[in-house]
């Protein structure tokens, strides 16, 4: 009981209030985390509730981590028996039951976004629909979009009607039976799947809304339409459904998120019980009293005063700067300073928040050359290289021989002398017969279609790899598939220093599958591809690393700093140009809310009067976020202040004559 003793009365009546439903307005730093974990302890110790019956939905998959580990310190072994993790995860579990129910055998394949980009390109082939009559990536998008609403393909041309979702309408049905019979998922069928599943199986539906008598769902102003109907349905039994979130900091609208989700929730579920924490723990009252003062001015939102009793702090700076370049220059002085300053402060303490991620390649540049250690979050990934791709495409082929496309990618890899002329055979095979890929080789190589060779001895490589592998751990697998596949020595036999560095990455996966393994020893092959799929930004942020981070505001959501910098708060920057135009206005100023409030001690904010794109370089006008923080939260240096219009263009004239384009 000693854990509810430590929290706030409005804390303590959010995490002990359990029947019914309950939505709880968790400010800024408002310790949400530490009530969620009270509540779900409260439930076990007091309640004896089983924690199998209970399921919190998270934002990433590191929160759910976060939960499970604070929950154990609370009630012990019983903290792995609830269910937590993001919609992805927890659609996954739902629909990997229902694989295994159904008696199918093979492992379900996540299909990232490169994946779906490859998989619509080749239906558009089938087709015979080409890249100029509509690009792959604006199918990609609308099909995404759809299924962040649940509008299947039989539905999407009747919801749309123009002559361009006529064309996405015939390659989203081909993709999605593309999908079913490979045995492969989007991101959006595994909240599409369970919550069709649940809508039109009253068997399924009692089975999973039994189950969870207590469903508490994080960061509720960030689910889409998808989300929110499958919410219901898992709650629907029991109803207690516990949401937590804050509106002021719903940054997804673009992907879908809509922020009506929480504003109606108490429409939505009759006798609602609501709570505001609006205490937080994190910021100086200077940084929460400039954040407060930005947000106020949105007009959809629901009412709370964020408020401390942490002290009042250095006022929030900003810095106007020439470029880019001098922008960068003052976060590393300014992070150069500060370590001197105090030897307590670490790297890992400072972070670069980035309205895009092209804006980091001055600071990548600067904290080279002045040896401060850094890390792009959001940046080109491990998982992203070419060999890292092709050696879990052989692993996915492995867990899934269903898969066509990986399949497809590792016929070839390393060369083999499988040309166009033999793969046109063996594709007519499959639609001949109606095979997957997998099936047609081995048909293919059974009925001595190909002499021996390149396709013969691919397919018996292949089958001693699947038939090998039984008894083996994930790690010798992995090595397996990589050396007897002929893969590492074809970089081997390379000897450049390229080749070497994916050797080293390659070796570096397998220590990687090793490491997975020792601390999930009964997992499959499936789960760990599947937890690579399932990876997030926010998933990839170590804090014991001690390195400065650089990412998107959009990364930042979840994580604290004691030092922020605020970067290229600029019209047509941040705000987008993109939001002015399309009446978003009040997204982006939710999301330099979010950025503001990651503050815990010192909070800078930039921006530049020129700044480059390319080959071109532009005139810079400063957000006008700067200008809605309240004098007395803030302290400025502008290298040309405001007056009209015409009074600024010549101010900047003057102060850049030198450095202006002709």
């Amino acid at each position: 009981m000693s854990f509810l003793k430590t929290l706030s009365k409005t804390q303590f009546d959010a995490a002990t209030h359990t029947e019914g439903p309950v939505l709880i307005v968790a400010g800024a730093g408002s310790g949400k985390t530490r009530v969620l974990t009270s509540r779900i302890a409260h439930l076990i110790i007091n309640k004896k509730v089983d924690p199998a019956n209970i399921l919190a939905v998270t934002f990433t998959n590191k929160a759910a981590h976060e939960i499970k580990e604070r929950l154990e310190k609370l009630v012990g072994a019983d903290a792995e028996k609830v269910i937590a993790g993001t919609f992805h995860t927890v659609g996954l579990r739902m629909l990997q039951e229902e694989h295994v129910r159904s008696g199918r055998k093979g492992a379900l394949t996540i299909y990232d976004e490169d994946d779906q980009h490859l998989l619509v390109k080749f239906v558009m082939s089938e087709l015979g629909i080409e890249e100029k009559e509509i690009p792959s990536k604006s199918v990609v998008w609308e099909i995404n979009l759809a299924k962040n609403d649940n509008i299947t393909p039989y539905k999407y041309l009747s919801v749309k009607g123009d002559a361009f979702s006529a064309i996405v309408a015939r390659i989203y049905g081909a993709y999605q039976k593309k999908l079913e019979t490979m045995g492969a998922v989007d991101f959006g069928d595994l909240i599409c799947r369970p919550m069709t599943l649940l809508a039109t199986d009253p068997d399924a539906l009692a089975r999973y809304s039994g189950r969870f008598r207590y469903v508490l769902v994080d960061e509720f102003q960030d689910t889409n339409k998808s989300q929110y109907e499958l919410t219901k349905l898992l709650a629907s039994t029991h109803k207690n459904l516990c949401a937590v979130g804050d509106p002021d900091q719903s940054i997804y609208g673009w992907r879908g998120a809509s922020i009506e989700n929480i504003l109606k929730f108490r429409e939505d579920y009759a006798g609602t019980k609501y709570v505001k924490l609006e205490q937080n723990y994190r910021s100086t009252r200077n940084i929460l009293g400039a954040a407060n003062s930005v947000i106020v001015k949105n007009e959809k939102r629901l009412e709370k005063t964020l408020w401390t009793g942490n002290p009042d702090g250095e006022k929030v700076s900003y810095e106007e700067c020439l470029n880019e370049y001098q922008e960068a220059r003052f976060v590393t002085t300014t992070i150069k300073k500060l370590i001197s300053i105090d030897p307590l402060i670490k790297f890992k303490d400072f972070t670069i928040l980035c309205r895009t991620n092209t804006q980091s390649r001055p600071f990548e540049e600067l904290f080279f050359e002045e040896s401060i250690p850094y890390k792009v979050l959001g940046g080109f990934k491990f998982f992203d290289r070419r060999e890292i791709k092709d050696a879990l495409a052989y692993l996915k082929a492995l867990a899934n021989p269903d898969d066509s496309l990986n399949f497809l990618r590792i016929v070839n890899v390393p060369p083999r002398g499988i040309g166009k002329a033999a793969l046109e055979k063996v594709h007519s095979i499959a639609n001949v017969h109606g095979l997957t890929l997998y099936e047609a080789f081995r048909k293919a190589a059974a009925d001595k279609a190909f002499s021996k060779g390149g396709v013969i001895d691919f397919i018996e490589s292949f089958e001693r790899l699947r038939h090998g592998s039984s008894g083996m751990g994930l790690h010798e697998i992995a090595s397996s598939a990589l050396y007897a596949s002929g893969y590492m020595a074809f970089w081997e036999a390379k000897k450049t220093e390229d080749a070497e560095e994916r050797l080293k990455n390659l070796e570096g996966l397998i220590s990687a599958i090793k490491n997975f393994e020792t601390s999930r020893p009964k997992a499959s092959l499936a789960d760990y591809l599947n937890l690579v799929a399932l990876m997030s930004d926010a998933d990839n942020y170590d804090e014991k690393n001690n390195r400065v981070t650089i990412m998107t505001i959009h990364s930042a959501k979840g994580l604290e700093f004691p030092f922020v910098f605020l970067v290229g708060m600029e019209e047509g920057l941040f705000p987008h140009k993109r939001s002015v135009d399309e009446g978003t206005i009040e997204e982006e100023r939710r999301l330099c809310y979010v950025g503001m409030t990651r503050a815990k001690r010192l909070l800078f904010l930039l921006s530049a009067k020129n700044r480059s794109a390319g080959k071109e370089t532009s005139l810079q006008i400063r957000s006008r976020f700067i200008d809605e923080i309240a004098p007395d939260f803030l302290k400025k240096k502008e290298l040309c202040p405001k007056g009209t219009a015409q009074e600024h263009i010549q101010a900047i004239k003057k102060l850049f004559a030198a450095t202006l384009p002709e």
